[in-house]
């Protein structure tokens, strides 16, 4: 006869409930840092301002109907849109480039271990406080700054570049620079985690580097892809602090994001409006993070070299 197996049911229940013990204090902290005031500002989102009366959906008119809420979110879509593909293009770029042909200068040892001057090199910029970037910036782009000095050489006038509608570009230009160094050091990291046979195989099989990229790099770099792309995402609300020490509350309309709104809401007490709009910013990022993780489970994995 077959020996019955033996119930182990009492010794699950001792470990479900250690396990229960052991992430209580992190339940407790989410519920009462992240779950509560989330439920708040969901509440206060239906209400007036005073959170006297309920008003249900005429924060959310209001919020639409707001040529200001539009210009923000139109203004921080399109630098999302823009800053964040160029961003992951260009740092996986220059990561591979180090990777594969100047690996002496990589940040990374060949066991994997970081160089710790190198890696200083990459993330200096972000180390730059942010009222020092801002004296950068009036430094180069003011229109008495080096950029129009520079431009005064070949007979190009003067621009205030900070007020005017390119101001956008500068904004994305400052965000490239300040971010594409943490960026490369973390594509660095995945490349260093792909094994070197498979590409000797696919070298002595015919493969040349294009082909090496996209069947082996690639789809091996697709699961911190969707990481580093969330984390550039985020990293574009970070933006807000730069604009606001250089040209205050309301800045030049190409660059008005949704956080001077926000800020110039609170200032005001609208608090019903400000609500509203946070719960909406939630759910579009929510679906751009969405977005991004389908389009990562979507690409079919290829063969390394086929």
């Amino acid at each position: 006869m077959k020996n019955k197996p033996v119930k182990n049911q009492p010794v699950k229940r001792k470990a479900f409930g250690a396990s229960l013990l052991y992430l209580a204090p992190s339940l407790a902290g989410v519920l009462f840092f992240y779950m509560a005031p989330f439920a708040d500002v969901l509440k206060r989102s239906f209400q007036d301002d005073m959170c006297r009366r309920f008003v249900g959906m005429e924060n959310y008119a209001k919020l639409f109907q707001s040529r200001s809420f539009l210009l923000a979110g139109k203004n921080t879509l399109f630098f999302i849109l823009c800053s964040t593909p160029l961003l992951l293009a260009l740092s996986l770029c220059l990561a591979v480039l180090l990777h594969q042909h100047t690996k002496k200068y990589s940040p990374m040892h060949t066991d994997n271990t970081p160089r710790p001057i190198l890696a200083a090199c990459y993330l200096l910029p972000l180390a730059i406080p942010v009222a020092a970037l801002a004296g950068i910036w009036k430094i180069f782009f003011h229109e008495y700054g080096l950029f129009n000095a520079l431009l005064d050489c070949f007979g190009i006038a003067k621009t205030d570049w900070i007020n005017t509608e390119a101001s956008m570009f500068v904004v994305i230009a400052t965000y490239l620079w300040r971010n594409l160094g943490y960026t490369v050091v973390l594509w660095l990291a995945g490349l260093s985690a792909i094994d070197p046979l498979l590409y000797e195989a696919a070298a002595l099989d015919g493969a040349d580097e294009k082909k090496q990229f996209s069947c082996i790099t690639l789809p091996l770099l697709k699961p911190l892809g969707f990481t580093v792309s969330v984390l550039a995402v985020l990293s574009t609300f970070k933006v807000f602090r730069d604009i606001y020490l250089i040209s205050g509350d309301y800045p030049n309309k190409s660059i008005y994001m949704i956080q001077h709104l926000l800020n110039n809401w609170f200032t005001n007490m609208e608090f019903g409006k400000i609500t509203a709009a946070a719960l909406v910013i939630l759910l579009i990022a929510g679906w751009l993070v969405l977005g991004l993780q389908i389009c990562f489970s979507l690409q079919k994995r290829r063969n390394y070299y086929g």
